[in-house]
């Protein structure tokens, strides 16, 4: 099993939406893909309630490298990604094995 843990940093204003906006849109669909990419098999979004940091994380689980690989061209979540791209100052990214 992986995890895929992707934080980021989001600018102030981006697309007509604050930063905490954008962070909730990122959080409904990004869970929204569970069910919908099929190697997707745990999903998370948290959004910081601190000051500071990064803004958004998501926390993710494949059964594998390969089902990871494949839900990052999934075209669903490309156009998730693609929006996220455009709002977020900066994204830090760890994918590691996990006991299944």
């Amino acid at each position: 099993m992986i995890r895929h843990i992707v934080m980021w940093k989001l600018k102030p204003e981006a697309e007509g939406r604050t930063a905490k906006e954008n962070a909730q849109w990122m959080k409904e669909h990004l869970e929204g893909l569970l069910g919908v990419v099929p190697q997707l098999v745990e999903c998370e979004v948290g959004i910081n309630v601190a000051e500071g940091n990064y803004d958004a994380c998501l926390v993710s689980v494949f059964k594998s490298l390969d089902d990871l690989a494949a839900y990052k061209v999934h075209p669903e979540h490309v156009k998730i990604s693609e929006y996220c791209n455009k709002v977020r100052e900066s994204r830090v990214a760890c994918d590691f094995e996990i006991a299944g």
